[in-house]
């Protein structure tokens, strides 16, 4: 069989395998493609006649809604912080103006110990002090009674010379009528003679009485520098005394004592160190920027003004308020900033070393704070040093300065005004800044007192775009 089908030719064989297929099978074959054209057909009429018809309206642009907040003009002047550390106003070393024994020491002399002006804290051995005194007493004397014998002297010598004088004035008469009655031959040439020799006589007698005047006033030169020097050794003595015994100078603490009781010192030695509390002041460090408000608070010389030249050197004088926190509460004292620490700036830190003066230490006053309220009234009764305090300089700059919150700050120093519903956008230069508010500079910066700007975030910020404002909550 399988021989006679491959002799048969191609058509006969197709036919042969079709003939061997049902009707069924067939018309499937056939009829599947055609249905698959027609489902297409009619899906994509479907799908056409579902389709809109684009629409040629254009969407209506809003304009973003945005909160605004109106420019203030900043009063009351500008403050900056920086910190401090305190220090003694003065320190002074109590040193041995004498040489001797120490021959008592008060307990009053003890480190720690606060002691007021004129109380006494050491004696030294006065005993050769008070010998030398009454010695140069008793020089003093000696030389005053010196002096009256000299005056005594003077006296007489001054009643002798009126004698001699008068005695003079005899002698020359009694000459002057030897030489008429000479004259007519009625004395002989001796008499005359001798009344020559006795005027003679009497006048070098007053001569020497008064050569012996002359004299006495150079011994009473003499004998009246000697009490004068005698007055004044007396007068060192007196004060080598009174310097035995060592008081303090001023109102104080005493830091260091050096010196006990018996202890042999020498002129120079110290015996305590006693630091002044009747004041302290503040060591800081100020920015060249914190300077400029400083210098921008006080016009420039006027020419011909000698003081100038002592101004360039000498900080201007600001008031300072210095604070020191403990316990959850703050304590404030006030001060003044007073003068450079040295000249120059700090290699280290780029900064200027200054001095804040605190006239009155023990004035405290007691701030608020998180503390404990039974302990309100507990503190530091006096500004002392070593405290690390922070130091607060009122400084009053005569430029005017615009006041903004902080939020209306925009990145690259930019504020976005809005008036008529339009924006506009401002470069500002910053004054100063904290976490609330931000000082700007009123001259180039666009903007006046009053002014609207928009506090609230914007993701698009282009001159003139339409804004709708409203009040910042």
């Amino acid at each position: 069989m399988k021989q006679d089908l491959a002799a048969l030719p191609p058509r006969t064989e197709r036919s042969a395998r079709t003939a061997g297929r049902s009707p069924i099978i067939e018309a499937i074959r056939i009829g599947a493609p055609i249905g698959i054209l027609i489902l297409g057909f009619i899906a994509f009429k479907v799908l056409s006649s579902l389709k809109a018809a684009p629409q040629n309206e254009r969407t209506q642009a809003v304009a973003p809604m945005v909160e605004t907040i109106v420019v203030q003009p900043h009063t009351g002047g500008l403050d900056f912080t920086v910190d401090g550390l305190v220090t003694p106003f003065r320190e002074i070393d109590l040193a041995a103006e004498v040489t001797g024994r120490i021959a008592k020491r008060s307990d009053k002399c003890r480190a720690g110990t606060y002691v007021s002006a004129g109380t006494p804290l050491i004696e030294i051995d006065a005993r050769d002090y008070e010998l030398e005194a009454e010695r140069l007493k008793r020089e003093m004397a000696q030389a005053a009674v010196q002096l009256e014998e000299l005056d005594v002297e003077v006296s007489n010598t001054k009643a002798l010379i009126g004698v001699a004088k008068q005695q003079h004035a005899l002698q020359r008469k009694e000459l002057q009528r030897q030489e008429q009655l000479a004259s007519r031959k009625i004395v002989s040439d001796t008499e005359l003679e001798q009344s020559k020799r006795d005027e003679l006589a009497a006048l070098n007698s007053v001569i020497q009485l008064e050569n012996q005047l002359q004299l006495f006033n150079t011994r009473r030169g003499r004998l009246v520098s000697a009490h004068d020097l005698c007055q004044s050794q007396l007068a060192k003595a007196q004060l080598d005394l009174a310097r035995t015994k060592v008081v303090a100078p001023i109102d104080g603490v005493i830091i260091r004592e050096m010196v006990q009781e018996d202890s042999y010192v020498q002129k120079g030695t110290s015996l305590a160190m006693i630091e002044d509390t009747s004041a302290v002041e503040v060591k800081c460090n100020l920015r060249m920027e914190d300077l400029y408000w400083l210098w921008a608070q006080t016009q420039e010389p006027h020419e011909g003004d000698t003081s100038g030249l002592t101004r360039d050197y000498q900080i201007p004088r600001a008031p300072v308020t210095v604070s020191y926190e403990l316990g959850g509460r703050r304590y404030t004292w006030e001060g003044v900033l007073s003068r450079f620490d040295g000249i120059g700036l700090d290699e280290r830190t780029r900064t200027v070393p200054c001095r804040v003066l605190v006239a009155n230490p023990r004035q405290v006053l007691r701030v608020e704070g998180d503390g404990d309220e039974a302990l309100a009234a507990v503190g530091p009764p006096a500004l002392v040093r070593g405290m690390y305090v922070t130091v607060s300089v009122h400084a009053q700059p005569l430029m005017t300065l615009l006041e903004i919150p902080q939020r209306s700050l925009q990145p690259g120093n930019r504020v976005w005004q809005v008036a008529d519903g339009k924006l506009t956008v401002h470069q500002v230069r910053v004054a100063d800044a904290d976490e609330d508010i931000v000082l700007i500079y009123a001259d180039g910066s666009g903007l006046q007192p009053g002014m609207k700007l928009v506090s609230s975030p914007l993701a698009v910020a282009v001159d003139g775009m339409a804004i709708q404002e409203q009040a910042a909550r």
